[in-house]
């Protein structure tokens, strides 16, 4: 019985590692948004630098156009982190908690037979010399393991689906949000018109003309 309860330690020991395996997924789509924020970042440091020291350079205008294509591609960035981070966090907890169920229910069901057992155990106390009985109980211990091993069998985990709305494509973006951030992106990328309300783009609202 104990050897069996270790076992059960063995497998949950697994799924932890295939949870943390998920959770790093998460990890790692984050680490690719960095440098959108990061360029989004170096440009708007770079215009208020000129808007201090050369408030008439003409490179503001294009340093504006720039910073608004960073901020349309880091939105796309952040939108993919969002989506990634619920869905595999939902996934991710969903099997942890599924092992946490199998593994106090197969613990309950080891742990009542294993009493059965220590129950055939005989702690009459002898006085020096007396001789303790011999243990005649083999037949009752081998029908506890029987039924241990028959309540493992027949065991089976049921548990509530837990519901999921997450239909992601490739770019981890929803199909119909995926168009029209995206073609939005590829607008600036292509060079289309963009249209600045005022001269202080961290600050105006800004506005894409396709």
């Amino acid at each position: 019985m104990l050897s069996e309860l270790g076992e059960l330690e063995i497998t949950y020991a697994h799924n932890l590692e295939d949870f943390r395996s998920v959770l790093k997924s998460v990890r790692n789509v984050e680490a690719s948004v960095q440098p959108s924020r990061d360029k989004r970042a170096k440009i708007t440091d770079e215009i208020q630098r000129l808007k201090y020291k050369e408030p008439q350079s003409p490179k503001l205008v294009q340093l504006e156009q720039e910073l608004v294509r960073a901020e349309a591609e880091n939105l796309v960035a952040e939108a993919q982190l969002s989506n990634v981070t619920r869905q595999k966090l939902k996934e991710a907890y969903a099997s942890h908690f599924a092992a946490v169920v199998e593994r106090s229910q197969k613990q309950e069901i080891l742990a009542k037979h294993s009493r059965r057992i220590l129950a055939l155990l005989d702690d009459t106390p002898v006085v020096p010399g007396d001789a303790r009985p011999a243990y005649d109980l083999e037949r009752d211990a081998r029908q506890i393991l029987a039924d241990a091993e028959e309540d493992l069998r027949n065991w089976t985990l049921e548990l509530e689906e837990v519901p999921t709305n997450a239909s992601l494509d490739a770019g981890a973006m929803p199909s119909l949000a995926n168009t029209s951030i995206v073609s939005s992106v590829n607008g600036h990328a292509n060079g289309e018109q963009v249209n600045l309300q005022g001269s202080d783009a961290a600050e105006s609202k800004q506005e894409v003309v396709v």
